[in-house]
């Protein structure tokens, strides 16, 4: 019998949807424990005998307690709130899953063309009758997909499905990553040390990267210096990457033709629904910006980022390989 502690709250969908998940390929041979609250005397107390912790949050106290440790799955992709210092020391694999790359490949493709057709802008003015006859302040010309240059940033997971789907439009993409290849998708390939080079000659950019130390604050007011006037830019990794205040003032100046996320400054807290997307800028009066409320994952009929999580807890039960083992050192 496998015990699973889960270290974070998660809503009951979520829960009975991992349950759902384990019972099709384990049923009786896991013990799923959630503590009667998520603070770390509570965790260690069931932690001792556990095998499996389930969430982001660990500590150097509940790794000494958990004995028996052979996993810790973090359910989804994002690293950005894990204590790596903490786990430094232990030989626990560390995992998290890319399996919702599909889903957030494929709004990353949404929000771009949702941007190069001026989609969601008409379907603003149209909900009022307007036409846009006078083309004000946006026009009814659109641009085609397969004409541009798409730079993906990142080329993991995610960065490698989005730019299939791209380079299916015709459009030429370019990708920035030490692992990425010159291909059948891939025009041309950049290095992390390249970047610069890339986002020269993009018309286009869409960003995957993970947030570590090395990515936060990293599309600054020099990066969008280096773009072509007019650049659209999509962000479906996190919102610390971009630094806020010079894609406003990109945006501001026309540098930036059109910017399009899914993460945000200003996301409401756990257990909370509504907020602005940003304290400082006003990007929902914006017409050339599109907004999406951190959705990518959600999909229906499943729950694609644990889909992951629930795949290496059965393989761990039945002794097979381990997926996605993030390395300590890089964050990611």
């Amino acid at each position: 019998m496998v015990k699973i502690v889960l270290t974070r709250s998660m809503v009951p969908g979520d829960i009975q949807y991992i349950k759902d998940g384990l019972d099709k390929e384990i049923a009786g041979m896991y013990e799923f424990v959630i503590p009667g609250e998520f603070t770390e005397q509570k965790i260690c107390e069931a932690a001792e005998d556990a095998e499996i912790l389930l969430g982001p949050y660990v500590t150097r106290t509940i790794l000494e307690n958990a004995k028996k440790l052979k996993l810790i799955q973090v359910p989804w992709t994002g690293m950005d709130t894990f204590d790596f210092e903490a786990v430094k020391g232990f030989d626990v694999p560390v995992c998290n899953t890319h399996s919702n790359a599909d889903s957030v490949a494929e709004l990353g493709v949404t929000l771009l063309l949702d941007l190069l057709k001026k989609v969601s802008y008409h379907d603003r003015k149209m909900r009022s009758g307007n036409w846009n006859r006078d083309q004000k302040p946006l026009g009814l010309k659109s641009k085609m997909l397969s004409a541009q240059t798409v730079c993906v940033l990142g080329f993991g997971n995610i960065g490698s499905k989005a730019g299939k789907l791209i380079s299916a439009f015709g459009a030429e993409v370019i990708a920035v990553d030490d692992r990425a290849k010159a291909g059948e998708t891939v025009k041309r390939a950049f290095s992390n040390a390249q970047i610069d080079a890339a986002l020269n000659i993009a018309d286009a950019v869409i960003c995957t990267l993970p947030l570590t130390c090395d990515t936060k604050g990293m599309i600054n007011s020099e990066k969008f210096a280096l773009m072509k006037d007019g650049v659209v830019f999509v962000n479906i990794s996190r919102a610390a990457i971009v630094d806020e205040d010079a894609a406003w003032a990109a945006l501001e100046s026309g540098k930036l033709g059109g910017f399009a996320s899914d993460v945000w400054w200003n996301a409401p807290k756990r257990g909370e629904s509504e907020s602005y997307p940003s304290a400082l800028h006003e990007w929902w009066k914006r017409d050339h910006v599109v907004m999406s409320p951190h959705r990518a994952g959600f999909v229906e009929g499943c729950l694609p980022h644990l889909d992951g999580a629930i795949e290496n807890i059965i393989a761990l039960t039945k002794g097979k390989p381990l997926q996605n083992t993030v390395k300590i050192t890089a964050g990611y």
